[in-house]
């Protein structure tokens, strides 16, 4: 039984095995032939090794935490500002009619633009990072929350009432009804967080995987970008098995 539970976690995980084999044997085999330095592409071993060789020197583990402290401090506050928003425009057509012009607006902006004048009102500080997570994260989450809410079946909501459903009731309803919605926003906005985050260290910070791999790309070092793109793969691909648990935890009805 044990080993059938092992082969089963496992097998999700062998088309990617399998690229990284056929990386390496090209990375070995192929690239030297046409770029003997083999700055080009080198086999994700190099990468392995480089990422070990940082670990041991103590520069990997303050990179990934000063990306994750952005990361989530920044969608944290999104989260805060963003959810109750997305609920109370769901619920209430004026909030939703004076909201929607402000959201239509801002939310095409792209994050980076915000780059150059955050440096004006916060300079290469913690703030402007988590500031520049900010708003690019809260708006998937205000346009979930809204769908999310939206989604309840007006019947229901009459039925409680019916049944002597008061406010705070109709309220909890709709925030349950809603959670799958809200979840869904919670993980593309922290895929966006990870998105965002590197291209703004790679332009305004001196920590953090961005500032990693665009340190690596002047040095040349091109195994060590590696290092700087996996890790964000992999905390991400974490990230959200992480919270598809936690969905499947706090809603075992959907």
């Amino acid at each position: 039984m044990e080993r059938v539970t092992v082969l089963g976690r496992v097998r999700p995980f062998l088309l990617l095995f399998a690229l990284f084999i056929l990386w390496e044997l090209f990375g070995r085999l192929v690239v030297p032939q046409y770029d003997p330095s083999g700055l080009s592409l080198p086999p994700p071993s190099a990468g392995v090794a480089d990422a070990i060789s940082l670990f041991n020197q103590g520069f990997l583990i303050p990179h990934i935490i000063a990306s994750a402290r952005r990361v989530y401090v920044g969608f944290a506050l999104a989260a805060l500002i963003g959810i109750p928003i997305g609920i109370l425009m769901g619920m209430f057509f004026a909030v939703y009619r004076q909201f929607t012009p402000v959201v239509g607006i801002l939310r095409p902006i792209p994050p980076v633009a915000w780059i150059p004048i955050t440096l004006l009102w916060f300079g290469v500080t913690d703030r402007q990072q988590y500031f520049i997570i900010f708003i690019g994260t809260i708006f998937p989450l205000i346009l979930n929350t809204i769908a999310g809410v939206r989604t309840v079946d007006p019947v229901l909501i009459r039925a409680a009432r019916s049944l002597g459903a008061d406010a705070s009731d109709i309220f909890r309803l709709l925030l349950t009804a809603a959670l799958p919605s809200i979840f869904l926003g919670v993980r593309i906005a922290l895929g966006l967080g990870w998105f965002i985050i590197v291209a703004s260290e790679m332009v305004s910070a001196s920590t953090g995987l961005g500032f990693l791999i665009t340190e690596a790309r002047t040095a040349m070092v091109t195994q060590r970008m590696y290092v700087g793109m996996f890790a964000i793969g992999f905390i991400g691909y974490a990230q959200d098995r992480l919270l598809v648990w936690l969905e499947r935890k706090l809603m075992p009805w959907k």
